[in-house]
């Protein structure tokens, strides 16, 4: 019968910790209708997943979202609570803004070194959408807690006009707590 000696054993534990580190558990997150009323009826699901080559993937399959480009962003708070703006109610404004943890308060696109909030953009069709994009700049530590938006816009990766164009928030969803 053969033993593992002390540091065998302790370099074993190691390299699994590192291994079970890298491919977290997957997310499901489900994304609500948001309206300056609050959180309505559930659209669908967003998958996250950790890539194997560095960054997040999204499985993203909705349903009732307006034909078009949309925005799709991390926000900074895992809330998609109504507050008031302007004494006006606005959908979902409780998730704050873009996940900035940089302070970069620049706003250019997934694949460049802005906020780390910015996904790529969705196109829906009179179908929804059902799409899987990518994040190189995120990690599961960076999404749990946080909240997942759909703006009612396109997204053209700038910071006029604001938000790139996004507009409001149409659908939102909390992604779980690590």
């Amino acid at each position: 019968m053969r033993f593992l000696t002390l540091p065998s054993a302790l370099s074993l534990l190691v390299i699994s910790g590192l291994f079970g580190a890298a491919f977290a558990a997957d997310l499901t997150v489900d994304m609500n209708k948001v309206t300056a009323d609050g959180t309505g009826e559930k659209l669908g699901t967003v998958e996250i997943s950790q890539k194997q080559d560095g960054g997040l993937q999204f499985k993203v399959d909705l349903r009732g979202i307006p034909p078009g480009e949309h925005g799709f962003h991390l926000h900074a708070q895992g809330d998609c609570g109504t507050q008031t703006k302007d004494g006006k109610p606005q959908a979902a404004l409780a998730a704050g803004p873009h996940y900035d943890p940089d302070a970069t308060k620049s706003h250019k696109g997934p694949m460049r070194h802005g906020h780390k909030g910015d996904l790529p953009f969705l196109t829906a069709t009179d179908k929804g959408v059902n799409v899987v994009v990518s994040a190189p700049n995120l990690s599961m530590a960076d999404v749990h807690g946080r909240a997942l938006v759909v703006h009612a816009g396109g997204d053209n990766y700038s910071d006029h006009p604001e938000n790139g164009g996004g507009m409001g928030r149409i659908a939102c969803g909390v992604v779980p707590k690590g």
